[in-house]
């Protein structure tokens, strides 16, 4: 249990910390910032989903069979499993929906605003003929 439990901590944290970005937001960085958290909320919403399914599976497991030794000790280990569950598909469903919520208004903007050959890496220059 408290292996599952180091686990998932540590993959929170490191999806969590690979999903935020401090860079100035042009459209690539953006675009990038957004995958990465679209890409966090899907991994976190379907290691939650597991957990649920499964401590829910167990839980119900243990309270069906009745020749098992300290079935509430078990039973609360389990349902412990389909909170955590819970509560990183809590953190993972958002994510995953604000990602890609934003990630599609990032591509709509890359699409609508182009600039044919007058942007550079420093800016944007006009070029005006008399």
């Amino acid at each position: 249990m408290k292996t599952i439990i180091l686990f998932l901590t540590l993959a929170f944290i490191t999806i969590s910390a690979n999903s935020q970005t401090k860079s100035s937001l042009i459209f690539s960085t953006a675009q990038d910032k957004y995958q990465k958290m679209e890409t966090a909320g899907t991994i976190l919403t379907a290691i939650g989903g597991v957990a649920l399914f499964t401590g829910n599976i167990l839980y119900w497991k243990v309270y069906n069979n009745p020749n098992q030794e300290n079935p509430n000790a078990k039973a609360k280990k389990y349902g412990d499993i389909v909170i955590g569950g819970l509560g990183v598909m809590a953190v993972g469903i958002p994510l995953w929906a604000i990602g890609k919520a934003n990630l599609r208004h990032i591509q709509i903007e890359a699409r609508v605003v182009k600039f044919k050959g007058l942007a550079s890496a420093n800016g944007i220059g006009l070029k005006i003929r008399f």
